[in-house]
């Protein structure tokens, strides 16, 4: 049910997006079903709340200011949110005078109740070991598995952010999970 709720949303999502040129209702729509999306791909990337906050913050106050502009040329409106969000990372570390682009940062653990403690410690272990991997791979290389596996966009949208072919987005992920499993295998 959960599912084709949220199927129903993306069917109507042209239809909303252009009444949220003229509503700030509709908009409303749309910033509540993409801001928890939006706001868990930046704090995977930089892994601090009040950063995050403000980049969410930037995000949506540029897709407000220019959904006007906005026009259906073959990607959805989720994946041009991802690209502005995208950019304003890109800027963020910009300004940090960051050489390297983190992949996947701390986040508030959620702990299940119905696991002993020993397999908690194993999980965050688990993780840990994998933000370590992903951020010895290359910025092009964790950008492209943080929005696939992380933001769960299409291989359209991600290709729609990126600003590449289908095809080369394909390319690419394959690349990056080879690249990955490689590190996984010798450590």
């Amino acid at each position: 049910m959960l599912e084709s709720h949220k199927q129903d949303i993306l069917e109507n999502e042209a239809e909303i997006v252009e009444q949220a040129k003229k509503d700030d209702q509709a908009f409303e729509i749309l910033y509540h079903h993409y801001f928890p999306k939006i706001y868990g791909y930046i704090f995977k990337r930089v892994g601090n709340q009040q950063t995050t906050e403000d980049i969410v913050s930037t995000t949506f106050m540029k897709v407000f200011v220019n959904i006007k502009w906005y026009d259906h040329k073959g990607y959805t409106f989720g994946a041009w949110v991802y690209k502005i969000a995208t950019n304003n990372l890109v800027d963020y570390y910009r300004k940090q005078g960051r050489s390297k682009e983190v992949g996947i940062e701390e986040a508030s653990e959620i702990r299940d109740q119905n696991l002993a403690p020993d397999e908690q410690v194993q999980i965050l272990q688990d993780k840990e070991h994998v933000k370590f991997l992903l951020s010895k791979l290359s910025k092009r290389y964790q950008k492209v598995l943080n929005l696939k596996f992380f933001a769960e966009l299409s291989v359209q949208e991600i290709a729609n952010v990126l600003e590449i072919s289908e095809n080369n987005t394909r390319v690419l992920v394959f690349r990056a999970l080879k690249n990955f499993h490689k590190l996984y295998e010798k450590s």
